[in-house]
């Protein structure tokens, strides 16, 4: 058997409806020697039925539930392929993405990293069509390649679903943090950008579906992406290799946005404690925010007077 290529990796939980529309656009790469690998996270709604009866030409992992993490990381564990491309089971490529990745890491000296632009895409709101790109050609984004770890501490750019990576690179650095539930890519994002610079591709080569049944869309208690940048910034402080720094005060301002919004959805959820603690950590980070102020205060005060007060705080 020949070595592939590529190995494609697609993680899938509860996926049945949307697997399908992933793998047709896997499968209309222009790209020859691609594996595919779909990893079956404990469906329960026939996911791996469609995979099996029709995509015969996939390879089909099944597993307990244990996140996306480990799915991805059992998908590469299982990969022959010298480079690793994901993709969601609930998004699609673009025509021409694998060949314009290619040609990036063909073409650019000591490039074993790149992803691409991508588009959101609402089907739920009635948007069906999928656009195409506007161009299949390799153009870096010079913003957003080379030694981007501090770009990356205030806004992850880097999109699970557009990745190319040397499997190499993943083992080197240990993979995905299968203790995360949610920010696992972030978290190794950020790690593969201390080691060698990214390549940004600008042209939208993937759509984000976004939907209600979704893990980002359903959330999470704990709070993942904060944990990923404290532990960051604790360990590598604010600065990429290259010696380019993120604003310290901007990227604490980033993270206590991320815990005043998991507090406020613990607040809409009933969860007063859970949303105290993360009121507490934001005004660890920005003591002068107002708005933490005023609900870590509605967090103790009696039921009715919160609801009273909920029509009128600022979120």
């Amino acid at each position: 058997m020949s070595t592939p290529r590529i190995s494609v990796v697609i993680p899938a939980f509860n996926a049945a409806g949307y697997i399908a529309q992933a793998l047709e656009s896997v499968a209309a790469q222009d790209m020859a020697d691609l594996e595919v690998i779909v990893v079956d996270d404990g469906s329960s709604d026939g996911t791996a039925k469609v995979v099996a009866e029709g995509f015969p030409w996939v390879t089909l992992l099944r597993k307990a539930n244990g996140g996306a993490g480990s799915a991805r990381n059992l998908g590469v564990a299982h990969a022959r392929g010298g480079h690793v491309a994901f993709l969601d089971a609930d998004d699609v490529w673009l025509p021409g993405k694998l060949q314009a990745q290619w040609s990036c890491l063909q073409g650019e000296p000591h490039c074993r990293f790149c992803c691409t632009a991508f588009e959101h895409w609402f089907p739920e709101g009635g948007e069906t069509e999928v656009s195409q790109p506007g161009t299949g050609e390799m153009v870096l984004d010079p913003e957003r390649s080379g030694w981007v770890y501090h770009l990356l501490l205030l806004d992850c750019f880097v999109w699970t679903s557009t990745v190319l990576v040397e499997r190499r690179l993943l083992e080197q650095v240990g993979g995905f943090d299968e203790s995360l539930r949610l920010g696992q890519d972030y978290d190794l994002w950020l790690r593969i950008s201390r080691e060698v610079p990214i390549h940004f591709l600008a042209t939208p080569f993937a759509h984000y579906r976004h939907h209600s049944r979704s893990a980002t869309a359903r959330g999470a208690q704990a709070n993942y992406g904060a944990r990923v940048l404290e532990d960051a910034v604790r360990r590598w402080g604010v600065c990429s290799p290259d010696g380019r720094c993120a604003d310290p005060q901007a990227v604490r301002r980033r993270i206590a946005g991320l815990h005043f919004a998991q507090g406020y959805g613990h607040e809409a959820a009933g969860r007063r404690l859970w949303a105290w603690r993360e009121y507490l950590a934001c005004l660890r980070y920005q003591p002068g925010r107002g708005k933490a102020w005023l609900h870590l205060l509605s967090t103790a005060l009696p039921r009715s007077v919160r609801q009273r007060l909920g029509e009128v705080l600022p979120r």
